[in-house]
């Protein structure tokens, strides 16, 4: 039965070489990901950028399968940390798990693997900032584990991430700037105004493929701060951390 998997259709100005060579490189993904897809058009889907799609306008099937692939992370890192640090509290668990799942480690291990050279993407696009290359490997890597998680199960998508993303997690968090400021802004708030930010998108430019995000934060009404980048939690992240500074320097005169 065909779904919206099998149905992409790439841009005609792709060389159709580049294409073939692409499908035969993706069994070496696999053996990387240690999960090897019933359904191979799964792993491709996660794999492509909108900016290959005929349509550019069209919507990126892998930025649905990112979607599902956050949550399908989110629970498995969560149910592993409440498994294995029993003797913890929430606030401890919850500041492990923001590190592993934030972009900065996900693009760490999307490194490890060599991710950036399977992702089918125009050349154009390859030429991005280092920060945006950072942030479409990390992408990508939920892409797959959302698609694994379609292909298979729950119980398999955490087998096969929690392996490929806890390997030495703990030296990896430990010497990598992994902070999460929307958690450290909400404890801030919460301990000095008993209030929680509120985060707005204010803005958004740019074509699809290259979407720019503009956030404002605030705290009641007097307190507030700007932030932007490609994607939504980028940008929350960079209002939380100025508006961190904002306090901070506040504290310090």
């Amino acid at each position: 039965m065909m779904n919206e998997y099998d149905k992409i259709v790439l841009n005609p100005q792709v060389a159709p070489q580049k294409i073939e060579k692409w499908r035969k490189s993706l069994p070496q993904l696999e053996e990387k990901l240690n999960y090897f897809f019933k359904n191979s058009s799964l792993l491709e889907a996660a794999l492509i950028h909108k900016s290959i799609y005929e349509k550019e306008s069209e919507h990126s099937i892998a930025e649905r399968l990112e979607f599902l692939g956050d949550s399908v992370l989110e629970l498995a890192i969560t149910e592993y940390l409440f498994t294995i640090y029993h003797d913890k509290d929430e606030g401890f668990l919850t500041k492990k798990r923001s590190k592993i799942i934030s972009k900065v480690y996900l693009n760490k291990k999307a490194i490890e693997i060599g991710l950036a050279k399977y992702i089918l993407v125009k050349e154009d696009e390859i030429k991005l900032t280092r920060k945006k290359r950072s942030s479409l490997t990390a992408d990508t890597m939920e892409s797959i584990f959302g698609a694994i998680f379609l292909d298979s199960s729950y119980r398999e998508a955490k087998y096969v991430l929690q392996n490929l993303i806890l390997s030495n997690f703990d030296e990896l968090i430990a010497h990598t700037d992994l902070q999460n400021y929307k958690s450290i802004l909400q404890e801030f708030c919460h301990t000095e105004f008993a209030k929680n930010p509120v985060y707005e998108i204010i803005k958004e430019s740019g074509p699809e493929h290259q979407k720019k995000f503009y956030t404002k934060v605030s705290v009641g009404n007097e307190y507030s701060s700007r932030g932007s980048g490609k994607s939504k939690k980028t940008a929350e992240q960079k209002a939380a951390r100025n508006l961190l500074k904002k306090f901070q320097n506040k504290i310090n005169k």
